[in-house]
Order: C-alpha cells, then structure tokens, then sequence
C-alpha cells in the first residue's frame, strides 16, 4: 500500500493544496512538496493555538503585519496540510475515553489502522514501535457506547489479533494546551486576551453538538457560515460558542504537522505511580512543555503521557528527569510513533500532514 492510498477511503474534503511565499515549497525526496515555516509562520500558529478563532484583523495587530497577510499566510497553511484548526468532541460529564493497545497480525498494522480511521470514534490513531503495535484514543458519549465500540467493532476487525483498552478516569492535560514556542511571553499575554470568555452555562444541547460537529472540520469557520448551516441567527452561534468555550465543553486546538518543528519524535509513556500520588504526578506532567497528553486510568499502569521530543535519547532525558523529581514514579514501557495515521479526526499522510478529515458525529448515538 502506498503512503496516499491510506485515506482513499475515508477522506472527506482533501486538504492538499498548492506552495506559496508563506510556506516555501521545494520537492523532497520522494518528489513531494517540502514545505517549510519561516518564523512569521510560526508565529501565527502559535497564536492561533491560544486563541483559535481570534480575527484576522486582532491576529494581525498584535503579530505586526496586516490582517491580510495573516489571513492568506494561514490560507497556504492550511491549503498545504502544514497546519489546521480542529474540535474535540463535546465534554460531558458522561463522556467515556479509553486509550487501545491494539496488536495485529505480521505486517497488517497499516490496514487495521486504516480500517479504524474511517470511525469518528478513533480520534487518534499511532503506529508504534514496542510491545503495540497501534495506539488508539477513542472517545465516546457514555460508558455503554465505548463498551460495544470496544467489542462489537474494534475487536471484529480481522487485522487485529489483540486489544487492551485503558479507560480515562482524568485528564491532567491534553495537546490543546501545548504551544510552539514562537511567541515572547508579552505577545502570549496579548494573545490571551482576545480568546473568549463568558459565563457558564448548562449541559450541552443538540445545537451544540451539530456546532460542533461543523467546527471539527474547520474549527475557524466563519460564523455565518455556521449560523447558515445551523439555520441560526449568528448572535445565536455567537452565545453558544462563548457559553462552551467559557464551560470547558469547546477544545479548540490549532495543530502543525510535527515534521516542520524542532520537535520530530513522538513517545507514549506508560507509568505506574502510587494512587495517594497520582495528583501529584498528573500535575507536575502537566506542567512539562513537552508533555501533549497526562492522562490517569484505571490499572496497574496507571498513568499515560505523550511527549513530542527532538529526538529519541530526550525521551531518555525527560524519564531521568522525572524519576529525579519523583522517585516514586515508575517507567513500565515507552513506545516511539512510527507513522501518525490519524490527529483528532484529521488524517494525515506519513510526515504528519493533514489529508482529509473524519467529521465528529452529532449525534450521541454515533
């Protein structure tokens, strides 16, 4: 199977799109567009990845450059792969969120993971090295729709020999609060500011779950767009985006395919901490720059992360260094990521560029 056959299946809307002067374009060598970030680049999507749906015109003054160039600078971005705004799934208090192991027979990992990227139940799928051979996140409504998804779908796939599913109890943090490093602490301060804030409101409703479903495909979607589509006023789609930004339940993330940054390497950790620890521990992972995901589970390896590292020996550093600061923290395994298939419902091609994208689905019985 070749690299674009992957998502021949899946793919809804192409991202592929042309070179221009933002992201310089020569061919690498497998004759395929080289696309490289210069710092202004950088500096949008690092904005971006603090306040998703910030304006152009917002964007543009406090980067220094016009809110036209930031505009088409984002345009050849997201045109190309290079980078793109997405949304995680709706965060109800129900919500159930396993992380899979998932084993396959000899030289079938491609195929089960392609299999499973079509699911807008898999929001992320890996092919790793160690003892697994896929690492799948998968998120669901509820307990009882994670269960028949593990067992009805996931375990009837005939590529997959095994799978060992590790139930989320929390998450001390996930790659939406992860930054490239591009802003001074001044302009990130600036940033924040303009990213929305309100008041909480209630439970999710159904015009927030079809919300978010359209924002999954393009997380900065005009809102008369969205209004259009949801056959809405836009001050509606106005209030409903700022009551579930304000109440948690809307995770916005800008992404950059992690071929063009310094950090190449990706690395799941799998730990064990003592339970009167786990706080501790999830904090303090949290509070790691490298650190994309710290996630609690229930099990004998208790604790999960994922780092994105410069290379493979910073993962040896990064464990040296938290065994330093918690003594009590032990490392059971660690797998690098040989191939990314699919990021929170985009996906990607081999150097981590977005290709298509699998809408989340709206309705809680997906």
């Amino acid at each position: 199977m070749n690299d674009d056959s992957l998502h021949d299946s899946v793919t809804a809307g192409a991202l592929r799109g042309g070179p221009g002067a933002a992201t310089r374009s020569a061919r690498d060598a497998h004759g395929r567009d080289a696309v490289v970030l210069d710092e202004d680049d950088l500096r949008l999507v690092h904005a971006l990845q603090i306040a998703p749906r910030a304006s152009w015109a917002e964007l543009g003054r406090l980067l220094g450059m016009a809110p036209s160039t930031a505009a088409r600078r984002w345009a050849r971005l997201e045109e190309s792969g290079a980078a793109w705004v997405s949304c995680q799934p709706i965060d109800d208090p129900g919500s159930s969120i396993a992380v899979l192991e998932v084993s396959c027979r000899a030289g079938s990992a491609l195929a089960a993971a392609t299999t499973l990227a079509a699911d807008s139940a898999a929001m992320t799928i890996d092919i790793t090295s160690g003892s697994r051979d896929l690492l799948v996140t998968v998120t669901r409504p509820d307990q009882l729709t994670l269960s028949d998804y593990l067992l009805e779908r996931v375990g009837r796939i005939p590529d997959v020999e095994s799978v060992r599913s590790h139930v989320v109890a929390r998450v001390y943090t996930d790659a939406s609060r992860w930054r490239l490093r591009s802003l001074s602490k001044r302009q990130e301060e600036a940033v924040g500011a303009v990213a929305a804030s309100g008041t909480r409101h209630g439970p999710a409703s159904p015009l927030d779950r079809r919300l978010v479903e359209l924002l999954s495909t393009d997380g900065r979607r005009p809102v008369a767009d969205l209004a259009e589509q949801l056959d809405v006023s836009e001050s509606t789609v106005r209030r409903r985006l700022q009551a579930l930004s304000a109440a948690g339940s809307l995770r916005l993330r800008c992404e950059v395919a992690r071929d063009l940054t310094e950090w190449r390497v990706l690395e799941w950790f799998f730990l064990r901490v003592p339970p009167d620890r786990m706080d501790e521990a999830g904090q303090v992972l949290a509070g790691i720059p490298e650190l994309r995901t710290a996630l609690s589970i229930a099990g004998p390896t208790n604790l999960i992360a994922a780092a994105w590292l410069r290379t493979v020996t910073d993962g040896q550093r990064l464990e040296a260094r938290l065994r330093q600061q918690m003594p009590w923290l032990e490392f059971v395994d660690r797998s690098v990521v040989l191939r990314p298939v699919k990021l929170v419902g985009r996906l990607l091609d081999p150097r981590g560029f977005a290709v298509g994208t699998v809408p989340l689905v709206a309705d809680r019985q997906a």
